[in-house]
């Protein structure tokens, strides 16, 4: 691969050392706040924050100028369930708002260890509940999508599932980057390509998967989408799975779209060469950020 100064800024970033002063628990979450590099875009000046609470949950409304009455999406943050907070996605968030014109609810959900499973899928359970009533003017009936990088991937599909199980109102579009699939790798690699991973690792998925699993079977549906039964996958509704050829849950991302498939779920899935995990973040930087998050504007819009 050509070297490319914006891609090596990125990943020597992402290469960084965590601080070894402090406890390991509050290092990492200092790198996930700090991941995006505090890049940000057109949607950071020109977006309105309002600070909500949903019971004792907080969260955030990102409203554009001139946006679509009719849609708004919630995002699901990353961090392995025990980081990531508002701050490390509110740049994200204004700029996906901003370039679809509509509502972003971003919402702050309870992180492990101090609050292992189920209460991150119960805290995004009742923000999805909130958002199809409520918009940031009142309430208001809307198409919602729902979107989560890594992590929040995760939460993404479990909750989606859920809905579907319980004959609730599900998502009308799911949008997933870089999804946490399962809590193991698959040995089996369906891709040649080397990866090129500073972020996910074996040991590092295993660590933040038994945080936040507490004891409970990994392997369950509710914290594993991969295990997903077929009968619920084929009620999917429409979803953008974007990944990178490079990262480590490459091969988790490719055997969910296959099973989905085979369902006949309504999948797109788009596999970018030479990209970190959750590349979408590097708003400005990285010219494929800008073009997966054009991408996923048009998918969220119908397109």
């Amino acid at each position: 691969m050509n070297s490319r100064p914006d891609l090596d800024r990125v990943f020597a970033h992402l290469k960084r050392e965590p601080a070894t002063d402090i406890d390991p628990l509050k290092a990492m979450r200092a790198i996930v706040d700090d991941y995006a590099m505090g890049v940000s875009g057109e949607g950071a000046k020109n977006c309105t924050v309002i600070p909500i609470e949903i019971g004792s949950i907080a969260a955030e409304w990102h409203v554009p100028p001139d946006c679509s009455s009719d849609r708004r999406v919630l995002h699901l943050h990353g961090g392995g369930w025990v980081a990531g907070s508002l701050a490390s996605h509110r740049a994200f968030a204004s700029e996906l708002a901003f370039r679809s014109r509509q509502v972003v609810l971003l919402v702050d959900y309870r992180l492990a260890p101090e609050n292992p499973f189920p209460a991150a899928i119960e805290d995004v359970a009742a923000a999805y509940e909130y958002i199809c009533l409520n918009g940031p003017n009142g309430a208001s009936e809307a198409l919602i999508a729902v979107s989560g990088d890594s992590a929040g991937g995760n939460l993404a599909a479990v909750l989606t599932a859920r809905q579907i199980a319980r004959n609730d109102r599900v998502p009308d579009r799911l949008w997933l980057l870089s999804p946490f699939l399962a809590p193991r790798l698959d040995e089996q690699t369906v891709f040649g390509a080397t990866l090129r991973d500073p972020v996910v690792t074996a040991d590092g998925m295993a660590h933040v998967s038994q945080a936040y699993a507490s004891g409970r079977d990994m392997t369950c549906a509710d914290i594993a989408p991969l295990a997903i039964d077929d009968v619920i996958l084929a009620r999917f509704p429409p979803t953008l799975l974007q990944v990178s050829a490079v990262e480590t849950l490459r091969d988790q991302a490719f055997a969910f779209a296959n099973r989905a498939w085979r369902q006949g779920s309504s999948l797109r899935l788009n596999i970018w060469p030479d990209l970190p995990h959750v590349w979408q973040v590097y708003i400005g930087l990285l010219k494929e950020a800008d073009a997966a998050i054009r991408e996923a504007v048009s998918f969220l819009n119908g397109h």
